[in-house]
């Protein structure tokens, strides 16, 4: 049987659909201005944050750009602390980071390794919106699709887990690791617990 934890360290996404939070700005006229001697202070306007991205699609690109290169850089991952392993784990940020050293921690100690292509459609932007530290988060839904991808034991032979679904409903989480970014980092994916949409 296809064991999803295993595919988690190339293909953890946090699934989760992102509306792109859009602020306006609204004009009028001066007020009349206020005396010099009031004894109520008047209040700070609250301070907005601006998008990072201009629209939903733009979002949706970025996620998708990125989920891509994350997957492709997933797929030929060689060992922890190769070149390409760190190029890999580049690409994530917070509980993904952990959890992809952890799955792959576990399948170099049993001598497991993954071959193949990892491929994903049907994404779609659940939410955006900014942070308390003015960073941007994106969650969105997608399919991941591991139809191409083979688990291998020590001796290099595949390990027939056929039984097992080759689709898999996510949610994933991207964040920017900056204000004003336009970077995305993978930051959590997880299996969607509802009915399965793919």
């Amino acid at each position: 049987m296809r064991n999803p934890l295993h595919r988690r360290l190339l293909h953890t996404v946090a699934l989760n659909t992102v509306l792109l939070v859009s602020i306006s700005l609204l004009s009028g006229c001066m007020a009349t201005p206020t005396p010099h001697n009031t004894s109520v202070p008047s209040a700070a306007a609250p301070t907005m944050i601006p998008p990072v991205f201009a629209s939903n699609e733009e979002a949706l690109a970025a996620a998708m750009a990125t989920y891509s290169a994350y997957l492709s850089a997933g797929d030929v991952a060689g060992k922890i602390g190769s070149d390409s392993w760190n190029k890999y784990l580049a690409f994530t940020n917070g509980p993904e980071h952990d959890a992809v050293m952890s799955s792959r921690t576990a399948l170099e100690a049993e001598g497991r390794s993954l071959t193949g292509s990892t491929t994903f459609d049907s994404i779609k932007i659940q939410m955006s919106s900014a942070l308390p530290d003015a960073t941007w988060e994106i969650r969105t839904y997608l399919c991941l699709d591991i139809t191409h991808s083979r688990l291998l034991d020590s001796s290099g032979q595949p390990i027939d887990d056929s039984e097992g679904p080759l689709r898999w409903p996510m949610v994933v989480r991207f964040v920017t690791p900056q204000k004003d970014s336009q970077q995305l980092l993978i930051s959590e994916s997880t299996i969607w617990s509802g009915s399965n949409f793919c």
